[in-house]
């Protein structure tokens, strides 16, 4: 049902999402070439010396060979092992290079994901205005209507998902520098990603919600968020785990059938409908009626202990 009504709710903030994506093309085009000004003139030695060029072309020519039969997977592997040995030899011996480097990296990555996140955030307060009170709020409104807590926002999340993602990754080349069969290191390597990915979107799902509907301090968002129970936890990682095997496979569909043309629509679609599905789970959860409609309006149940407003009015009306 969480699911059902998130997609519902696609259709009535769909306007949106070209405006998240032509702020999203700025912000990354901007980091982007920033960050090759910034890395080839003081890097470039480095990051040939270390092989990591090579590194990165032999990972994705064992991706290449699970698909094109003319490749070979295990020549493919066995070259990602040999430049993998070498990169991992290379910073053994010039670890404080290497660590300036990465510390260049992970500088833009933050840049580039703190000003992502300010945009998710402003996306969630459209989302959030529709699902209380119809309001449709302009997605330019809702960057700058809350700038502080969405930057205090997004340095959390950026901090906590870079973790995630640099475990998944790890995990992923693992795979492919262990596991000799193709199509079985692919699928783990997968599988292994979106499940992690899933685990840290259970945890992180409410802090958002929590801070733009419930007016939370961020500190004390982040706490209730993790709070998760049990029977909700495996409710909220089914789901995610379904809308991101969805997404990736819309993702790479209409990718390589349009030219990657199409991914300016499934992109920030995918933000959409993550962004929709965190807002109405934690409604839901909290037990907040919401419009997804001007004439349909979910009334969840309340936690135990609790009553609607509305109801508690009505019966000191009737006492009255």
């Amino acid at each position: 049902m969480r699911l059902k009504n998130a997609i519902k709710l696609i259709f009535a903030n769909f306007g949106a999402t070209f405006k998240v994506l032509l702020y999203k093309l700025i912000v990354f085009a901007v980091v982007g070439v920033a960050a090759v000004f910034v890395l080839l003139p003081n890097f470039e030695y480095l990051i040939e010396a270390s092989s990591l060029d090579k590194l990165i072309y032999s990972f994705g020519d064992v991706l290449k060979s699970i698909f094109v039969p003319e490749m070979e997977f295990s020549e493919a592997q066995a070259a990602f092992s040999s430049d993998l040995s070498a990169f991992t030899a290379y910073i053994g011996e010039n670890g404080w290079k290497i660590a300036g480097l990465a510390g260049c990296i992970a500088a833009f990555y933050f840049a580039a994901m703190f000003f992502n996140n300010i945009a998710d955030f402003a996306l969630g307060q459209v989302v959030n205005d529709y699902m209380s009170s119809l309001t449709e709020t302009g997605f330019t409104v809702g960057v700058f209507k809350n700038l502080g807590k969405a930057s205090l926002y997004s340095l959390i999340d950026v901090a906590i998902s870079l973790i995630f993602y640099v475990a998944a990754i790890s995990l992923c080349v693992f795979f492919f520098w262990l596991i000799p069969v193709g199509p079985v290191s692919l699928f783990l390597s997968v599988l292994v990603f979106i499940l992690l990915i899933s685990v840290k979107q259970v945890f992180m799902s409410d802090f958002m919600p929590n801070i733009v509907a419930d007016h939370m301090a961020s500190d004390k968002a982040f706490r209730e968020s993790v709070k998760v129970p049990r029977r909700d936890f495996l409710r909220k990682f089914n789901n995610y785990v379904t809308i991101n095997i969805i997404m990736l496979y819309a993702n790479v569909s209409v990718g390589l059938f349009t030219v990657f043309t199409g991914l300016l629509l499934t992109f920030p679609l995918t933000t959409l409908i993550l962004i929709c599905f965190r807002f109405v789970s934690q409604y839901t959860t909290t037990g907040k009626k919401y419009y997804l409609a001007p004439d349909e309006i979910v009334r969840p149940a309340r936690p135990a202990g609790e009553e609607d407003e509305e109801e508690d009015l009505l019966k000191k009306i009737d006492e009255e």
